[in-house]
């Protein structure tokens, strides 16, 4: 909820004089502090969101010169030996020229179904190898695919893909790219296609090698960039021979050129410190809401919460839509966003492409969550439509494609942020094949491969990811492995934690039709994954997107009740957790000295009785909307959404002591802003009482002595049945002093 605008109005003045605290208690129609007032838990207001185009002269990407080749050879038909059973190679001959290989159609009755040749046993790691080479013919059953094979190691006698290596080949059936590997059995990574490969097409085809990478060129245009983060990946696949092999149709292949290059391996990431969430307002129900409504008050203190408890990371949904409709307005959100984020000490990883839940996004404003179904308006970034549409124009009026906007869409953040320490990794899509559409699969492997080619043209340096869930595409297009188990502690697939991250996690257990009954606890998410392969909650935030609610309660089968344990989501907005030992789990001993202070929630106004729920807080501010279930401070502990009470209890103090000293002593100055009744005492004075619902502002001052701590206690209660919201701000006399909440050893 954003403040409402502050406006000229007049104000209602009573100065009282109590004890050693001056109070002034001021009611401000304008329903706001001034602009430098700065929330109780933070050291300043968020920083003001600016919209401007940060891609407005902007200096090109200049790509660095390609290293000469440390060698170059020519290969000739006599420099192949075959290394496959006798009669796989038949008909195989020299061209016109000695640099040229001639292969007939596959012979039926053929044991090879795949016929290969290396050239003279060599291994090569970081290379490039490029041909003139022509697949097929007009002459029927003449097609199939032909090309490379690449890092190939122990290639024995017969069998359909008996070899170790990546292949890479012209396929004039599908007038396609395919590229896999090959380990004794075949693993595509993608098909992508390309019109001009037709049967009898002639083509310049180039591929290059380097650590873990492939790129590859056709007519000397990249077309592929293709990256194998297979979690501990063979050393036999970054080096090897060099092949030729075809599936079926004839093929020749001329003018065959290797060029070798010093040296590259491929970076490895230590991902073992990585403790954060996936970041979404309490407020929104999906990522175009987000970024709709984004406000920069709402999203520091929410990332205040992040860092207060230990986080240091959070992923970010952009969306292609938020892009389309306001390109320089997203932009500059996500600059806003990045200064918040660095305040409080968390890096920034972008999630550009989303395959999960709802095919069909629309821009514009989106409609409220439905209560008790999980997810109820998450979307996917582009969607189907858009996805199904991707080689085509956007419109009749405009021969740009989606295609060509998507990688637009990437590169502008990309090429802003090419070398920006704040941004930790680039993820392309989430959870690829989580939508269940199987005849995307290809098309969504297309969607990696050109994402990752335009960031890596923007020259950003940080790495890519896709990760490894529903299915393995993502992986052959990332610099990283990362995997979210979920159903239980399940390690990385091979085994191995380095280079690998554990992107998103956590649900607290519910039987369901997949049979995740196995509850993921934020402790047993620390004592797995914390210190190896590092992790990334699902969510921050527990509000609108209504992952509170579990997989199952879906539109058709939704919850009756709220769910006591919430399934996913970690803080509620007005910044306690759902379980303190949650955050004891994440901080360790660093718990007993968080700066929070100690909250008690009752189902009365009066304040009396036991406590729902106790908890703790780092900041004092929220604004609740009026769905239901997230119109309660904490729904899932019992709190009703109208006619309950808050009472905060801790230590404060000026900090600034150095500075303190030159200003005379002068009072800080309090402001709450809150919709119904509320109270703030320091030590024993009564510094603010707004003794009556309706929203607004009451300020009170109050001299606090330099590196001092002085009991607080605030108050609030909320009977109305509007949206709830409560806040406490200091000014500091002269801009010199700061608040800070003091550790709490009772929390």
């Amino acid at each position: 909820m954003k403040m409402p605008t502050v406006t000229a109005s007049r104000c209602f003045l009573l100065t009282l004089v109590i004890g050693s605290g001056v109070t002034t208690h001021t009611l401000f129609g304008d329903n706001a502090p001034p602009p430098s007032a700065v929330v109780l838990g933070l050291k300043a207001p968020p920083p003001n969101l600016v919209i401007s185009d940060p891609t407005k002269n902007l200096p090109p990407y200049v790509p660095p010169k390609p290293p000469q080749p440390l060698c170059t050879v020519t290969l000739k038909f006599s420099d192949f030996t075959p290394f496959v059973s006798s009669g796989t190679t038949q008909g195989w001959q020299q061209g016109s020229t000695p640099e040229t290989i001639l292969i007939p159609p596959q012979p039926n009755g053929s044991t090879g179904l795949g016929d290969k040749a290396v050239a003279l046993a060599n291994a090569y790691d970081t290379a490039s190898y490029e041909a003139d080479v022509t697949v097929g013919s007009s002459a029927p059953g003449d097609t199939g695919n032909a090309g490379f094979i690449v890092h190939v190691t122990n290639p024995s006698a017969g069998g359909f893909d008996t070899l170790t290596g990546y292949y890479i080949g012209l396929d004039v059936s599908g007038n396609q790219l395919v590229v896999g590997r090959e380990d004794y059995s075949w693993t595509n990574f993608i098909e992508y296609p390309v019109a001009g490969i037709t049967p009898g097409s002639t083509h310049h085809l180039k591929v290059a090698t380097q650590g873990n990478a492939l790129l590859v060129y056709l007519d000397n245009v990249q077309v592929l960039s293709i990256n194998d983060a297979t979690n501990n990946l063979k050393p036999a696949f970054l080096a090897g021979w060099f092949g030729v092999r075809r599936f079926g149709p004839s093929m020749s292949a001329s003018n065959i050129t290797i060029n070798t290059y010093p040296k590259v391996t491929s970076p490895v990431y230590d991902f073992s410190k990585i403790v954060g969430a996936v970041y979404n307002p309490y407020s929104a129900d999906n990522a175009i809401d987000f970024w709709n409504n984004y406000d920069p008050v709402e999203v520091d203190r929410e990332l205040r919460y992040a860092e207060a408890y230990g986080m240091n990371t959070i992923t970010v949904y952009l969306h292609y839509f938020s892009w389309l409709a306001d390109r320089v307005g997203l932009l500059s959100k996500f600059e806003n966003l990045l200064q918040i984020a660095t305040n409080h000490g968390l890096k920034v990883a972008p999630i550009f492409y989303d395959d999960c839940w709802n095919y069909d996004p629309a821009p514009g404003p989106q409609p409220p969550p439905v209560w008790g179904v999980h997810n109820s308006e998450w979307v996917e970034s582009p969607g189907h439509p858009v996805e199904q549409n991707y080689f085509n124009p956007i419109s009749s009026s405009d021969s740009t494609t989606y295609k060509t906007s998507l990688q637009n869409y990437i590169t502008d953040f990309a090429s802003v942020y090419r070398n920006d320490p704040r941004i930790l990794y680039w993820e392309i899509m989430n959870e690829p094949g989580c939508s269940g559409d199987g005849s995307m699969q290809e098309r969504r492997a297309q969607l990696m491969n050109d994402g990752r080619m335009a960031i890596l043209a923007a020259g950003a340096t940080q790495p890519i990811n896709s990760p490894q869930v529903q299915e393995d595409e993502g992986t052959y297009f990332s610099d990283f492995y990362a995997f979210h188990p979920y159903g239980g502690y399940g390690a990385p697939i091979n085994g191995s934690d380095v280079n690998a991250l554990n992107s998103e996690t956590l649900e607290r257990g519910f039987n369901d039709a997949w049979g995740y009954a196995f509850p993921m606890t934020m402790a047993g998410v620390v004592s797995n994954y914390g210190g190896k392969t590092g992790f990334l909650v699902w969510e921050l935030m527990i509000g609108d997107t209504n992952t509170r609610f579990h997989w199952g309660q879906t539109r058709t089968d939704p919850a009756t009740v709220e769910p006591a344990t919430p399934f996913q989501g970690t803080i509620y907005p007005d910044g306690h957790p759902w379980q303190t030992s949650e955050v004891q789990a994440i901080t360790g001993n660093g718990y007993n000295s968080l700066p929070v202070l100690n909250v008690s929630y009752y189902n009365n106004t009066t304040l009396t009785g036991t406590p729902v729920k106790t908890s703790i807080t780092p900041a004092l501010s929220f604004d609740l909307d009026t769905h239901q279930g997230t119109n309660s401070p904490d729904a899932s502990a019992g709190l009703p959404s109208t006619g309950y009470g808050i009472r905060w209890t801790g230590e404060i103090e000026d900090v600034e002591a150095g500075q303190s000293a030159g200003f005379g002593g002068e009072p800080f100055i309090f402001f709450l802003t809150s919709d119904d009744v509320a109270r703030v005492w320091i030590g024993t004075t009564e510094v603010i009482n707004k003794p009556s619902p309706g929203l607004a502002t009451i300020s009170g001052q109050y001299k606090l002595t330099p590196n001092q701590p002085v009991p607080v206690t605030v108050e609030y209660t909320h009977s109305s049945t509007g949206p709830a919201s409560m806040h406490l701000y200091w000014m500091s006399p002269a801009r010199r002093g700061r608040i800070q909440i003091v550790s709490n050893p009772n929390q």
